[in-house]
């Protein structure tokens, strides 16, 4: 717990929950970040294209409703919240919930999200934003703390943000920072946090 209380300390975040695997953190925690009960229904996620295959399979395990948007492409990105908005589901019915997942950093095109503007554009059609920084935590900002430190754009801005202790920490595992809640509904229904060992203690 006094990893996690840093953790969240350091990103100015209320909660956080440490994952033993990186991949694992993404893939097992974000069926439940969609419903906790499991149940995606009624949920749709839009995904920046070129997120990373753990955002992928965590995404395919929470039975919501997946629209990616091009990459980096704000037009793109915007019109599908316009259109999610004002249509609703194919059934008529108001979306439950619209997850924008984004990269702070894209791994293999070494290019920023542009944050600023998705944040802009999370707060106008009132959706929740999650965030990995798996590969700019510990590397950008004039305190290492990512993105949102970089760009100026407060932590409070960013529902969800998720990140490892493998790169820039030279480490093993991951970690989400968000509110008590969903961090409580985490720790309570996600597979790596109820089945899977502590992580080590440091050498």
């Amino acid at each position: 717990r006094k990893l996690e209380q840093a953790v969240s300390s350091f990103l100015e975040k209320p909660a956080a929950i440490v994952i033993g695997m990186g991949f694992a953190t993404n893939s097992s925690l974000i069926p439940v970040m969609v419903d906790s009960e499991g149940n995606g229904k009624g949920v749709l996620v839009v995904s920046d294209a070129l997120n990373h295959s753990s955002i992928v399979e965590g995404v395919r395990g929470s039975g919501a409703r997946v629209q990616p948007f091009a990459h980096n492409n704000m037009r793109h990105l915007e019109a599908i919240l316009k259109r999610a908005t004002e249509r609703g589901q194919p059934c008529g019915k108001p979306w439950r919930k619209i997850l924008i997942m984004v990269e702070g950093i894209y791994s293999m095109e070494g290019q920023f999200c542009r944050l600023r503007e998705i944040v802009a554009l999370k707060k106008r059609y009132r959706a929740y934003l999650f965030l990995d920084e798996a590969h700019s935590i510990g590397a950008v900002g004039p305190r290492g703390r990512g993105v949102t430190d970089l760009l100026g754009v407060p932590t409070s801005d960013v529902d969800i943000m998720m990140g490892t202790f493998t790169k820039s920490f030279g480490s093993v595992g991951g970690y989400v920072a968000s509110t008590p809640e969903l961090v409580a509904a985490l720790r309570r229904h996600a597979s790596a946090s109820l089945y899977a060992p502590a992580m080590s203690v440091p050498a």
